[in-house]
Order: C-alpha cells, then structure tokens, then sequence
C-alpha cells in the first residue's frame, strides 16, 4: 500500500477531510500522500518535483526541526 492509499485509508477510518490533515515529505514516494492532503508541505531537502506538488517548502530542515517548526506556526500559532 502506497503512502497515498494509507492516508486516504486513514481518513475514511477516522472521518476526516483532507483539510484536516498535514503532511510533510522529501521523495518521490510522498508525492501521491501530499496532494491529498489539505496541508502539504516540502522538506526543505525534498527533491524538486516533490517541492512542486507541495503547497509549501519548509524552510528547515528535519534535522533542524523543520516539521515541528511548521506544526507549532501553522497549527499552534507559536
């Protein structure tokens, strides 16, 4: 099962929208999950087609805390 199907899957299970959902990713294997979430976000070591599919590139990287970064701006309001 593709990172894709397991989200969609997830979202049927749990009744959420894509707008209620966040994803983050960097390889070609994220694409498909990152254009069914709502909330799409690009490592910022992501390949550039992955950076295409995303709504945004986030400006740190995972090891600098990017993603947690994102969530507490985004989600949290920090």
């Amino acid at each position: 099962m593709s990172k894709g199907n397991s989200l969609k899957w997830l979202a049927s299970r749990y009744d959420l929208s894509p707008e209620e959902i966040m994803a983050f990713g960097d390889g070609l294997n994220d694409i498909e999950m990152l254009k069914f979430a709502g909330h799409f976000y690009a490592m910022k070591n992501a390949r550039e087609e992955v950076k295409e599919a995303a709504k945004f590139v986030i400006k740190l990287p995972a090891a600098e805390n990017g993603v947690l970064d994102t969530i507490e701006k985004e989600v949290l309001g920090m």
